[in-house]
């Protein structure tokens, strides 16, 4: 039986980003620097009766405090999981130890158009996925890449990226991914308002059209068609 996935709530993602990035490891420092200045180097160079019960302590205090981080960070299991595919893609800013690293604009907007499918598909809590198809016109291949046009705009297709389907219409097919909690915005995600191309359908019954030269040499790269990121060879 395949287990349900608990999905992490915008308030659930802020605590987690605050309890690693800043409390844990506050913790961590500031005990850690009682325990090795005030336990275990005054029990190295002077043992008595004072400094052995300062070691026990704060020995204690210590291991107690990493015995309930790791029960507390077991809950985390989708927090950690979805958060190892943050990119620009997705997120403003990367959350590190103290800081926000925020990632360069230019960065941002690259990936505004490009069709990474798979980067927001690992991110259940943030984006609900759903399929998307759209008509276009198939115009022909050649050995390597295939041509379509959609708003007037021709694109060229590795074949790799193209599927054979029965019919006589080809087709854009993909996904978009609808942000489901407004407030994550305001935890630095990106809302992706746009359609992100997978597979380009083509019609069987016209497979094997070759592309015209005219066609073959004067085709589009664009980073934005209709409503879709087709992402096409350059």
């Amino acid at each position: 039986m395949k287990m349900m996935t608990l999905l992490v709530s915008p308030q659930q993602w802020a605590n987690w980003d605050q309890w690693y990035n800043y409390t844990l490891p506050g913790y961590i420092l500031i005990l850690g620097t009682i325990f090795l200045f005030v336990g275990l180097i005054p029990f190295l160079c002077v043992k008595n009766k004072l400094t052995a019960v300062l070691f026990g302590v704060t020995t204690t205090v210590l291991c107690l405090f990493l015995g309930a981080s790791y029960f507390k960070n077991k809950e985390s299991t989708e927090y950690m999981k979805e958060n190892h595919y943050l990119t620009a893609m997705v997120r403003v800013y990367d959350a590190q130890i103290f800081a926000k690293k925020y990632y360069d604009p230019n960065e941002i907007e690259a990936f505004k158009y490009v069709a990474d499918i798979k980067t927001p598909s690992h991110l259940p809590s943030i984006y609900q996925k759903i399929p998307v198809k759209q008509e276009v016109t198939y115009l022909g291949k050649n050995d390597y890449y295939a041509f379509v046009k959609l708003d007037n705009t021709v694109m060229k297709f590795s074949l790799a990226d193209c599927k054979k389907v029965p019919g006589n219409k080809a087709y854009f097919t993909g996904y978009h991914f609808k942000m489901k909690n407004k407030k994550f915005l305001k935890l630095g995600f990106i809302d992706l308002k746009h359609d992100l191309r997978d597979k380009v359908e083509l019609p069987a019954n016209s497979y094997n059209k070759q592309v015209s030269e005219n066609i073959e040499e004067n085709y589009n790269h664009p980073g934005l068609v209709a409503n879709w990121i087709p992402d096409s060879e350059k």
